[in-house]
């Protein structure tokens, strides 16, 4: 008897959806970049907009975390990575310090690639900040917020803090992030951070109860900067002006307000108000006040 080969069929969409994971893996791409990147090896083209739409919504079906970044696609990590030790992870941070000193510009964009494919293929969720990988602290920061999951920042004073990670932002046209570090919302400029690492530790949503209104009179009402979610409602300079803040989270901003004294006053809701009487109550009895 002849043996015969089991026949296998191939799945067409199947394979394209490979071959598009396959370059996502390569680089960083737009989708005009990435539809030009597949078609190159076809005899006709055969990648559109919604095929390949269609195809990273497969991988991140799949598990894999490819998000949109100034429209470019980044897949920051994949389901089935590698188990990264602590003495591992060590020496990888260490690589990295001694390359930013000994090697080349050449080099050093070449290892650059070599630690983000590391990252991606590991474990371990960790972004050296630089000029470049800006895009990248963006992903892992939105992944931090999706898998709710507290992050670890790391400055180039050598400190670190751990926290709670609210939105990205913008202040004065440059890129930042807001985070909750001890109960006190806290905007942190890229170019303060040398790192962001995904901690294990889960938190739960921070919860944002809706619009607040406050007062603020005397030299905070003249001088005031609003907050990118706060709109100037009342306008009576240099008297008073009031400000309606909306959807920041309650504590961080009662802890806020605290601080202008009696130069702010909550108009409302009332449960803000009454929150704030009940902070201020309980400050003048550990003074022995009341």
């Amino acid at each position: 008897m002849k043996n015969k080969k089991e026949a296998v069929k191939k799945n067409l969409s199947s394979t394209q959806v490979l071959k598009t994971l396959r370059v996502l893996m390569e680089d960083d791409y737009s989708m005009v970049d990435l539809i030009e990147k597949l078609n190159e090896k076809e005899h006709e083209p055969i990648f559109n907009n919604s095929v390949v739409s269609k195809y990273i919504n497969t991988c991140r079906f799949c598990g894999i975390t490819i998000p949109k970044i100034q429209n470019k696609y980044y897949v920051s990590k994949l389901p089935f990575g590698m188990d990264v030790s602590d003495e591992e992870y060590a020496v990888l941070q260490d690589m990295q310090d001694c390359a930013d000193i000994y090697i080349s510009k050449k080099s050093k964009k070449q290892f650059d690639k070599f630690i983000h494919k590391v990252n991606v293929y590991s474990n371990r969720d960790i972004i050296r900040v630089e000029e470049n990988s800006v895009n990248l602290l963006c992903a892992a920061f939105e992944k931090a917020l999706e898998t709710e999951r507290k992050i670890k920042l790391l400055f180039k004073t050598g400190k670190s803090i751990t926290g709670i990670p609210l939105r990205l932002s913008e202040y004065k046209g440059k890129r930042c992030i807001t985070i909750l570090y001890n109960n006190n919302e806290r905007l942190i400029m890229f170019d303060r951070i040398t790192g962001i690492e995904i901690t294990k530790e889960k938190f739960k949503q921070v919860k944002l109860d809706g619009t607040v209104l406050f007062k603020l009179t005397g030299a905070l009402a003249a001088n005031y900067n609003l907050r990118e979610n706060e709109t100037l409602v009342i306008n009576n300079k240099p008297d008073y002006i009031t400000v309606m803040n909306d959807g920041e989270n309650n504590l961080a901003l009662i802890n806020r307000l605290l601080r202008y004294g009696e130069l702010c006053e909550i108009e409302s809701p009332k449960h803000i108000r009454d929150a704030v009487k009940r902070n201020i109550d309980d400050a003048l009895a550990n003074y022995g006040v009341i």
